[in-house]
């Protein structure tokens, strides 16, 4: 049967070692499938050479080149890429991949097709369905003459490496979570789209190169790139410098393309001993704060995507939870010096692989290797990578690995746990003492230390300030330092315009840093600029959509910026996501009882999981009736030493002034966080006129707005 365009024999031609067919005959049932998908997906009938008996191949005494000349005069040539297809001196290079490269250069299409959607693709349509050598990849790209794009047709599970077949269509059985029948599919629609561009081209008409796809598909420079490049740096640095004076930190609200987005899930630890979960999950995160850094990719934070943690769901299911079109996944074996990644990135549209390598290395490649997989994430995904140097781990292999366990006991936040962080971070630097990343992580350890009263506060953030000064000083563009001092300055210093300037400076060098969006967020509340606040949380609800406390943080400045209807709704989600989570029934609690809902905010209120938040938001509802006087005495015997400011809240509440103010310099003398709410205040509406406001908020280093 001829081609749908005349002059062309087949319009598909699929090439293969037949060696590759004879254990299983994956060859022959993947070409049956996909001619049933491209009959479901053309209108007209397609034709596909496919020799698949091995007895069908030409004899050594026949003209290979004239034999084939009129078979591979096809529109589209699909070579299965395997273990063993790049050989050079095998009958499916030399003949079938080299040949139909020749022959298609030179007829009336040329190789490459622009699609309908402007983008541009080969009619050499890879599929891999092993992982390739890296002789072979470089076989495969010097004679294609630029980089492999290829389908990949991979069926993973932890030490296996073999293509996925009909009877295995269970997706929660692959580690892709990939649907047999979509890979089928996906190859399918790119023939379908490259057909299109077939027909597209006017006789006559110019021929595309294979540089002529759109400008972020070029990610290698050209050497005359370099030259504009260095030539525009002083022009760059005018305008970095411009961009920073006009508050860069701002680019932290703009909206980033849906299909630049992307979650790093959690590496799994596939050691002989599993005992590198430390190493797994600090290599995605290493991985994630590298992406983060590309301004044009928007990237989920850490937390959302490691709530996936250990569980078997769906990557469409994830994805769709997250708000990405692209996740990244993996696995680590970790022997000794000797390390194994292995990285896939996956299409959450359809569940399939976009891109995926394995890396056997050692320790001292770590650093190389994360940036090559960032690099090839990004250029998978057609972006620009901007920026310098892009780690700022360790340098030193060991300090490296000290400094990924400080990182995994911090994140449990215990205190037995921080105390093994900062032991872990304090060891890393007696091997890389001058490492800004250590530092910093160092200073914000300390700073959770004292602020969870671990320690004695004042001790404590003065070894959190010391060690953020030594990140800047080695540092000044590490975005962690301006992040660990702003934190110091906002939760003991009461240095509002210090903690500002350096959440704008971190903002300013890391826009996606989830930390510094947070953190700007809860200054901008404690300043009383509500609506700034609001939109730098909803930005982190972007990148954390799974975080309840964002979602909480967010309702309570909506109840400082009287919108509580707003706030319920968005307490509710954080509800949803965890039922449990602490201060969320305590909020919605109050939410209602600013709507006057007393029922429904009593209900909320004996559902607060924390005692002390229960009991604080219980004598707020009952502060009319006579038993609310009790309840107030014996909050006070408990929890007088601590939580001043709730007491304040509630004499402000009952319109006792005099109560109010007297709270509220205990909680100035207790350092207490809670004045950090203090501007807009719903429970303190009745001292805003008195005389002794102002005062307060002066000594406090706010203004009333």
């Amino acid at each position: 049967m001829a081609s749908i365009i005349p002059g062309y024999e087949y319009d598909i031609f699929i090439s293969y070692r037949h060696k590759d067919n004879k254990y299983d005959g994956w060859v022959s049932e993947f070409v049956n499938n996909l001619k049933k998908e491209i009959s479901a997906t053309f209108k007209e009938e397609l034709s596909v050479y496919f020799d698949e008996n091995p007895q069908d191949g030409l004899l050594e005494t026949q003209h290979v080149d004239k034999s084939l000349e009129g078979k591979l005069k096809c529109l589209i040539f699909i070579p299965i890429l395997s273990q063993t297809y790049c050989d050079p001196n095998s009958f499916a290079w030399k003949h079938e991949f080299c040949a139909f490269n020749d022959l298609a250069t030179n007829d009336q299409f040329g190789m490459y097709v622009r699609l309908a959607n402007g983008n541009v693709n080969s009619r050499i349509l890879p599929i891999r369905i092993h992982e390739l050598e890296d002789q072979d990849h470089q076989l495969l790209e010097a004679e294609l003459g630029g980089t492999l794009r290829a389908i990949d047709f991979i069926y993973r599970t932890p030490g296996v490496n073999r293509p996925l077949r009909a009877h295995e269509d269970e997706p929660k059985e692959n580690l892709n979570h990939t649907f047999y029948r979509d890979q089928i599919n996906k190859v399918a629609n790119t023939i379908k789209k490259v057909v299109a561009g077939i027909r597209m081209v006017r006789p006559g008409a110019d021929k595309v190169s294979g540089n002529s796809s759109h400008i972020t598909d070029d990610i290698v420079q050209s050497p005359n790139r370099k030259k504009l490049f260095y030539a525009a740096i002083p022009l760059l640095l005018i305008v970095v410098a411009l961009l920073y004076f006009f508050k860069p930190w701002q680019a932290a609200l703009q909206d980033t393309n849906s299909s630049n987005s992307i979650a790093v899930l959690p590496f799994a630890d596939l050691s002989a001993e599993n005992d590198q979960e430390y190493f797994s999950d600090g290599l995605s995160e290493e991985l994630l704060n590298l992406l983060a850094k590309i301004p044009q990719l928007k990237v989920i934070s850490r937390t959302s995507a490691f709530s996936f943690k250990g569980k078997n769901e769906d990557i469409r299911e994830i994805g769709k939870k997250l708000g990405v079109e692209n996740i990244l996944e993996g696995s680590v074996r970790k022997s000794n010096n000797k390390i194994r990644i292995t990285a896939q990135l996956i299409q959450v549209s359809d569940g399939s692989h976009i891109w995926s390598k394995t890396y056997d290395r050692t320790m001292d490649d770590i650093f190389k290797v994360q940036d090559e997989i960032a690099n090839a994430v990004v250029q998978e995904l057609k972006i620009t990578l901007m920026g310098n140097e892009l780690h700022v781990v360790p340098a030193n292999s060991e300090a490296y690995n000290l400094y990924l366990q400080g990182k995994y006991f911090f994140s449990k936040r215990n205190q037995e746990n921080v105390e093994r962080a900062i032991d872990f971070f304090n060891q890393a630097l007696t091997l890389d003492k001058n490492n800004p990343t250590v530092w910093a992580s160092l200073a914000v350890a300390y700073a959770s230390q004292a602020n969870n009263g671990y320690i004695d506060a004042a001790t404590g953030f003065n070894k959190a300030r010391e060690a953020a000064q030594k990140a800047i000083d080695i540092d000044n563009n590490l975005a962690l330092g301006h992040y660990a001092m702003a934190y110091i300055k906002t939760s003991y210093d009461w240095d509002w315009a210090g903690a500002d300037k350096d959440f704008k400076n971190a903002l300013a060098l890391d826009p996606a840093n989830i930390g510094a969006i947070n953190g700007m967020a809860n200054l901008a509340l404690a300043l009383g600029r509500f609506d700034e606040a609001i939109k730098l949380y909803t930005r982190a609800l972007e990148l954390d959509p799974l975080r309840p406390i964002i979602r909480i943080n967010l309702a309570m400045t909506q109840m400082h910026n009287n919108q509580p209807e707003e706030a319920s709704k968005i307490l509710k989600e954080a509800l949803n996501l965890n039922p449990e989570f602490p201060t969320a029934h305590y909020r919605l609690g109050l939410c209602y009882l600013l709507l006057n809902k007393t029922e429904e905010a009593l209900a909320e209120l004996n559902n607060e999981p924390v005692d002390d938040w229960k009991n604080h938001g219980l004598i707020l509802a009952y502060t009319k009736t006579n038993s609310s006087t009790a309840l107030l005495n014996a909050f006070i015997t408990t929890y007088g030493e601590v939580s001043a400011f709730q007491i304040a809240e509630v004499y402000g509440y009952r319109n006792d002034p005099d109560r109010a103010f007297e709270w509220l310099e205990k909680a100035y003398q207790q350092r207490d966080g809670g004045l950090g709410t203090l501007l807009g205040n719903p429970w303190l509406k009745s001292i805003e006129n008195d005389s002794r406001y102002a005062p307060f908020l002066k000594k406090m280093g706010l203004k009333n707005n």
